[in-house]
C-alpha cells in the first residue's frame, strides 16, 4: 500500500522573528500585518515559552519568506 506522508511545515526560527511576528500581530513568514484574518502556522517553544505563530490567510506563499529578518 502506498501512502503519502506530508512533511510538517518548516517553522521560522522564533529567535529571528520581530516581536510583532512573535505576538501574532504580523505574519511570521512575510512580516505583513495580519489584520482581522490569519491562520495558524504552527506552535513552537522558545526559551521554555509557548508561541503560536500566525501567517497570512491567503497569498503568503507567493511573498519571499522572512522579509527583513
Amino acid at each position: 500500500m502506498n501512502t503519502l506522508l506530508s512533511a510538517p511545515p518548516l517553522l521560522p526560527d522564533v529567535a529571528r522573528l520581530r516581536p510583532r511576528q512573535q505576538m501574532g500581530i504580523d505574519c511570521a513568514v512575510c512580516g505583513l500585518p495580519l489584520g482581522p484574518s490569519g491562520r495558524v502556522l504552527g506552535e513552537v517553544r522558545y526559551r521554555g515559552l509557548p508561541f503560536r505563530l500566525w501567517m497570512c490567510a491567503a497569498g503568503c506563499e507567493t511573498v519571499p519568506s522572512a522579509q527583513g529578518i
